[in-house]
């Protein structure tokens, strides 16, 4: 991905795995890596962390003893879709894909 400012070429690159570190520190991962610093990302990922805990504490008050696995899926929710939602928040800022070095197929 790339886009031109201030007449220099700014590069990001998107890999399409589960990102790990994301299923580890969900939302606070954006805010603390320097990879992932582009405008509106971090506020993306928290608002989808706040609409998630509040899932999860709902959840949670449903059934008894089950916070370990709405933790786990949220955990894992978050690792899945991390870089889908950097790259989705990489378009809106006017990021353009790199054609002849295009190794993602996000829909």
């Amino acid at each position: 991905m790339s886009k031109q400012v201030n007449g220099r070429i700014v590069e990001k690159k998107v890999t399409d795995k589960f990102c790990w570190l994301a299923f580890f520190f969900t939302a606070f991962y954006a805010m603390f890596s320097k990879k992932y610093r582009t405008r509106g990302f971090i506020s993306k990922t928290f608002v989808v962390l706040l609409i998630l805990v509040l899932i999860n504490l709902g959840l949670s008050y449903l059934f008894d003893d089950t916070d370990w696995i709405w933790d786990l899926i949220e955990g894992v929710y978050f690792g899945m879709m991390f870089n889908t939602w950097y790259y989705h928040q990489l378009i809106k800022n006017g990021y353009q894909e790199d054609r002849d070095n295009r190794s993602l197929e996000f829909e």
